[in-house]
């Protein structure tokens, strides 16, 4: 029998013992985020804990139906006596609630600058996925996940895998993916709802993006603009800005993408990162932002001309030491 890791273990019997918990995750969740929420949703009911996913009123939860399917969400913060379980989230200022807990008792993640803020902490950098570690967890614990959440564990490790190509995805990222596909995930439909379902203004937005989007670095870099009068002009959601700075980022000779999204509600604007080889994360973290360390993200109160005008700059000085 395979040896449980000693912070896999701890998390095990910390959820064994507990009788009520409430879950948390980061801000603007994304399907492994609400993946890792409904497995351990199920989990926890498995072993007669109470159990719900707390989030602030103004979060907005994509493709909730697929991902949650009518389990217990809650729109406020947890009550102060709950303890928090936390997932997908590198620091706790940055949990999708009105304000952080005073305490999270554990921490379930899988990006690398994780600060390690939990009572317990189950943090692999490695993995492709908090669903992929949500996974572990379950087979620590005995428990096979119910249809529904296999899917919405699947859902979460296709979309932060990239659909398995991206340098995070191990021979144990596919076997999870197998060991879910085995108990009746419909991998087809997954794909469709996550990837085939872009509506014609979001293409009007992307080609409107790519076609502003202005190079860094002597091309090495590119960095594009969406503002509210582009979602205005293309008739699109704010939501659907999603995706277009990986399609920059695979741009022939193109090392770093940058797209710098207007907001109508929280920050102004909210920038997302991405790159072949440089670490954006570390430029995430100059601005209060993280992730990992090829695709990463921050928010800022700045006008979207300044910020797009200090990442064109630091991206060229960061790919100009690279290269020398």
């Amino acid at each position: 029998m395979r040896a449980v890791a000693a912070d896999l273990d701890a998390v095990c019997r910390a959820l064994r013992g507990e009788t009520e918990v409430a879950l948390a995750v980061h801000d603007k969740p994304d399907p492994d985020a609400l993946g890792a929420a409904a497995g351990m949703l199920d989990a926890c009911g498995q072993l007669r804990v109470e159990a719900a996913l707390h989030v602030a009123a103004d979060q907005s939860l994509p493709l909730e139906a697929l991902l949650l399917g009518g389990r217990r969400v809650l729109r406020t913060d947890p009550p102060a006596a709950l303890r928090v379980y936390a997932l997908d989230c590198g620091a706790a200022p940055r949990l999708a609630l009105a304000a952080p807990p005073a305490r999270v008792a554990v921490n379930i993640d899988h990006h690398h600058d994780n600060t390690g803020y939990g009572e317990l902490n189950l943090v692999r950098g490695t993995a492709s996925s908090t669903c992929e570690i949500v996974c572990d967890l379950f087979a620590a614990l005995g428990l096979e996940p119910d249809i529904a959440a296999a899917t919405a564990l699947y859902a979460g490790i296709s979309f932060d895998s990239g659909h398995f190509h991206h340098g995070s995805t191990s021979a144990h990222t596919f076997a999870c993916a197998s060991w879910l596909a085995g108990l009746g995930v419909d991998v087809t439909a997954v794909y469709g709802e996550l990837y085939e379902r872009r509506s014609a203004a979001a293409l009007r937005l992307w080609a409107r993006a790519v076609q502003g989007a202005q190079p860094a670095a002597g091309g090495r870099a590119l960095v594009a603009t969406v503002a509210r009068a582009d979602y205005a002009a293309c008739g699109a959601g704010e939501e659907e800005a999603e995706g277009i700075v990986e399609s920059l980022r695979a741009v022939e000779g193109v090392e770093a993408a940058a797209v710098v999204k207007e907001q109508s509600k929280g920050a102004r604007v909210r920038v997302s990162l991405r790159s072949s080889a440089l670490d954006v994360s570390a430029i995430a973290a100059l601005r209060g932002g993280g992730g990992h360390r090829l695709a990463a993200g921050f928010s800022s109160d700045d006008s979207p001309e300044e910020v797009r005008a200090w990442l064109s700059s630091e991206l060229a000085r960061r790919l100009s030491t690279e290269s020398s």
